[in-house]
C-alpha cells in the first residue's frame, strides 16, 4: 500500500482520467443583503442565467437546478441562513440548467461571510463521464451499462450496494476540502480495489459510492462485499494513526431477473441507506420493501399537504372533544349529569369525500416540511374563533390547543397568539395552551414561555404528563393550570395487572397537583367503569371515547350543547363564525 499517512494532508491530485477540457471553473458571489450574483461571463454560455450580474439570485438558482436536486440545494441555503455563525467551507453537487435546457453536473465550493452576509466560491461544470476527485465512472455511465446488459439478456440479476462516507462534513469543515477529497478518493479507491466481475464502483449524488453487480450477485454477496470494505478501511485508519477517523455506511437492493428502470432501483438503494443511517451509521441496511411503500407514501402525503396549504388551507379541519367536569359527574343516573366544560382542538387533514387522516400522521409530516408553522397559525385562529362562537351559549366555555415543539422553535408563538386573540376577540381566560414538555430540555425557556403566556391572561397545560423530564420544583416554577396525565396511566390502572399500585400513582399525583394550584385531567376514558374506578380519585376533569369522539364542530354542538353549564342565553342556530 502507498503511503497513505504522508499523502493525506497534500493537495489533491485529480484523476488522470480527467480531461482539462472536460472541468470549467467558475468564481461567483452572492450578496444576500441584495439577492444579487456576479459570475463571469463565460458561466452565462454554459449554464442557464440571465447574465453576468442578475437579481434574484436564491429564486434563480431554484429555478435552474435539476428537479431533483432541489431540496439538497435548498438544505444548502437553509443551512446558510439558520447557522450564521458557521464560516466554514461547504460543498454541494448538483445539476443546473444548460442554455440548452439539458443539465450539467456542478460542484459548488464556497465559503459564508456571515458579517457581510456573502457567498463566495466557484462553480465547477464536471466532466459527463468521470467523477473529478475520484476519477469513477458517474451515475450516467452506470444506467448505461445496465440498459447495455438488460438489452443483451432480456433482463438482469444483482444488486446495488449504495456506500455513504460518514464523517466527511466534519473533515471538510476542520480540515479543509482538499483532506476531505482525498478521504473520498481513498475510499474510491478501496471500492475499485474491491471490485470483482461484473461488480463495478461508480460516483453518484452527494458522498455517495454505488457498487452495481449485474452478474448475479446477491444480497449475502453484498453484505460480504461490504464487510470486505470495513476491513480495509479499518486498516487505512490504523495507517493514518487515526488522525482522520471516518467510517462507511451502505444500504443494499438486490434485484433478480429484474426489468425495472435502474433510476427507480437507485432511489430504493438510496432509502435503504438513509434508514441504515437513522439506526446508526456505520451501518449496514437491506431493503424492505413494505417500508419503501410507507416512505414513499409519506412523501406523497408531504406534496399533497404542501398544495393543501398553498391552497387556503383545503383539506384541513379541526375535530373537537369534550372535556368534562370530573368534580360532577355522576355515574349513578347513567352518566347523564355531564357538564361539558370545554374542548379540545384537534387537526384532521384529508382531500373531498374521503376519511381524514389524524394529527398524528399528519403532524410529524408538516415538521418535517416545516409546514407546522403556518398551519399552525391557522388552527390557532380556527380554534379561538370556534370559542368565541360558543362562548354565546356558554360564557365559560374553554378551548384547548396544542402546541407543536417544532411550531414554537421555528415561529414566533407569542405573536401568532397575540394576532389570534385579536382577531377573533375571544376571551383570553377561556384559551388553554398543551404543552407537551417532554420536547423539552431547556426548562428556563419553557417557564419563560409559560410566563408569557400567562401575562396575556391565557392558561397553560402541561398534556401527556408522566412521559418527560417532570420534577417537583419544575412543576412548581411553571405555575401550570392543569396537568393531563397521558392515557398510558389511565389504561394501566383500570385494565392492568397492576392496577392498585398505578391507581396509587395517579392519586399522589393528583394530590400533589392539586397542593401546588393545578387541576389534573384524566384522558382515555373508554367506559362507565373506568369513570367509577377513577372518580374516586378525585380528578378534576375527564376526557375520552366514553364522552365522545372528535367530530366536526356541527356535530359537537348538535351532541354536546345540552350539556353545557348554560351561563349565557342559549341561541337556536350557532352564530356566525367570524371573519
Amino acid at each position: 500500500m502507498e503511503d497513505t499517512k504522508s499523502n493525506i494532508f497534500k493537495p489533491k491530485k485529480f484523476s488522470a482520467s480527467v480531461k482539462d477540457s472536460d472541468l470549467n471553473d467558475f468564481i461567483f458571489l452572492i450578496d444576500l443583503n441584495t439577492d444579487t450574483c456576479s459570475i463571469s461571463d463565460e458561466c452565462v454560455k454554459q449554464i442557464n442565467i440571465p447574465s453576468s450580474n442578475f437579481p434574484n439570485a436564491i429564486k434563480t438558482a431554484y429555478e435552474i437546478v435539476h428537479p431533483d436536486d432541489k431540496a439538497l440545494l435548498s438544505e444548502c441555503f437553509k443551512r446558510i441562513v439558520n447557522d450564521e455563525s458557521s464560516s466554514n467551507d461547504f460543498i454541494v453537487e448538483c445539476r443546473f440548467q444548460t442554455p440548452d435546457n439539458n443539465f450539467v453536473p456542478v460542484a459548488i465550493r464556497a465559503k459564508y461571510i456571515p458579517p457581510a452576509k456573502i457567498l463566495t466560491g466557484t462553480i465547477r461544470l464536471k466532466s459527463s463521464k468521470h467523477d473529478d476527485i475520484t476519477g469513477l465512472p458517474l451515475e450516467a455511465q452506470m444506467v448505461s451499462d445496465y440498459n447495455e446488459a438488460r438489452r443483451k439478456r432480456g433482463n438482469v440479476s444483482g444488486f446495488i450496494l449504495a456506500i455513504r462516507i460518514e464523517g466527511l462534513e466534519h473533515i471538510n469543515a476542520s480540515l479543509g476540502l482538499e483532506v476531505g477529497d482525498n478521504i473520498f478518493n481513498i475510499v474510491a479507491k478501496t471500492c475499485v480495489d474491491a471490485q470483482e466481475d461484473s461488480t463495478r464502483a461508480y460516483r453518484i449524488s452527494g458522498n455517495k459510492i454505488a457498487m452495481l453487480n449485474i452478474g448475479g450477485g446477491t444480497a449475502t454477496d453484498a453484505q460480504n462485499l461490504y464487510q470486505n470494505l470495513k476491513r480495509r478501511i479499518s486498516d487505512i485508519e490504523f495507517d493514518l494513526d487515526y488522525s482522520v477517523v471516518f467510517t462507511i455506511s451502505a444500504g443494499i437492493v438486490a434485484f433478480i431477473n429484474d426489468m425495472s428502470d435502474l433510476k427507480e432501483l437507485i432511489k430504493k438503494a438510496d432509502f435503504s441507506l438513509s434508514m441504515g443511517r437513522k439506526s446508526g451509521k456505520n451501518n449496514l441496511y437491506f431493503f424492505n420493501n413494505s417500508e419503501y411503500s410507507r416512505h414513499i407514501n409519506q412523501l406523497d402525503l408531504r406534496d399533497k399537504l404542501r398544495e393543501s396549504v398553498k391552497n387556503n388551507f383545503s383539506g384541513f379541519e379541526i375535530y373537537y372533544q369534550p372535556v368534562i367536569d370530573a368534580t360532577e359527574f355522576d355515574s349513578k343516573t347513567d352518566g347523564r349529569k355531564v357538564h361539558v366544560i370545554g374542548a379540545e382542538a384537534l387537526l384532521r387533514w384529508g382531500p373531498p369525500n374521503s376519511e381524514k387522516l389524524p394529527a398524528d400522521q399528519v403532524i410529524p409530516v408538516l415538521e418535517e416540511t416545516g409546514l407546522m408553522a403556518p398551519v399552525g397559525r391557522w388552527i390557532l385562529m380556527k380554534a379561538f374563533n370556534q370559542c368565541h362562537v360558543w362562548n354565546q351559549y356558554d360564557k365559560n366555555f374553554h378551548m384547548s390547543v396544542n402546541l407543536s415543539y417544532v411550531q414554537i422553535e421555528r415561529s414566533d408563538i407569542l405573536f401568532d397568539v397575540e394576532c389570534a386573540l385579536e382577531k377573533t376577540k375571544v376571551n383570553p381566560s377561556n384559551i388553554t395552551l398543551e404543552i407537551t414538555e417532554s420536547g423539552y430540555i431547556d426548562h428556563d425557556e419553557l417557564q419563560r414561555l409559560f410566563d408569557e403566556l400567562h401575562k396575556l391572561g391565557i392558561n397553560v397545560d402541561i398534556d401527556d404528563f408522566g412521559t418527560g423530564y417532570s420534577n417537583l420544583r419544575y412543576l412548581q416554577n411553571l405555575h401550570a393550570n392543569t396537568l393531563k396525565l397521558d392515557y398510558t396511566f389511565v389504561h394501566k390502572a383500570v385494565k392492568g395487572k397492576d392496577g392498585d399500585s398505578e391507581r396509587r400513582v395517579i392519586e399522589h399525583i393528583i394530590n400533589m397537583a392539586h397542593d401546588l394550584g393545578m387541576k389534573v385531567c384524566l384522558e382515555g376514558i373508554e367506559s362507565e367503569n373506568d369513570v367509577e374506578i377513577l372518580s374516586k380519585l378525585k380528578p378534576d376533569k375527564f376526557q375520552g371515547f366514553f364522552f365522545g369522539k372528535p367530530v366536526s364542530s356541527y356535530a359537537f354542538l348538535d351532541k354536546n350543547k345540552p350539556y353545557f353549564r348554560d351561563n349565557a342565553p342559549q341561541k337556536s342556530d350557532e352564530p356566525e363564525e367570524i371573519s
